[in-house]
């Protein structure tokens, strides 16, 4: 249920995008910005505690390739913004993702979720991409 969830996050955080697009030849890597709206459900404990959707966030992406190596592909992704719940809370959004590819995509993500209404939710999450199995790290919901 959860990487089924959290693999909706990925899909919905594609939506109503706007791309800027750059490419550093130095280093063989493309790097993008889009502003974008949001969609996560928060869980605490293994309870759904709320649902962020909307709002407004930046997407910068960095997609470097690699010739030779065990790594194939790393993609880092930092997203910020603010976002409303359905709670009626607005959210700041710090968020951190890394995909590296060997033989498949594996991923992590650290999240930083600060609410004006006092709520905070800190936490970090392990996708293996070929699998769908969604892991989840240290979490801290206050």
């Amino acid at each position: 249920m959860k990487a089924k969830v959290f693999l909706l996050v990925c899909l919905f955080m594609g939506m109503a995008t706007v791309s800027v697009s750059a490419q550093d030849k130095a280093n063989n890597a493309d790097q993008s910005w889009k502003v974008s709206s949001f969609w996560s459900p928060v869980v605490c404990d293994g309870q759904l505690v709320d649902i962020l959707s909307g709002g407004e966030i930046t997407v910068h992406t960095v997609f470097k390739t690699f010739k030779n190596g065990s790594i194939l592909a790393k993609e880092i992704i930092q997203i910020k913004g603010t976002v409303e719940s359905e709670s009626g809370e607005v959210f700041k959004i710090k968020e951190f993702d890394k995909w590296i590819k060997t033989d498949r995509w594996v991923g992590y993500w650290t999240y930083n979720l600060i609410g004006d209404q006092g709520s905070h939710y800190i936490g970090t999450l392990y996708l293996d991409y070929s699998t769908g199995m969604i892991t989840v790290g240290k979490t801290v919901c206050n």
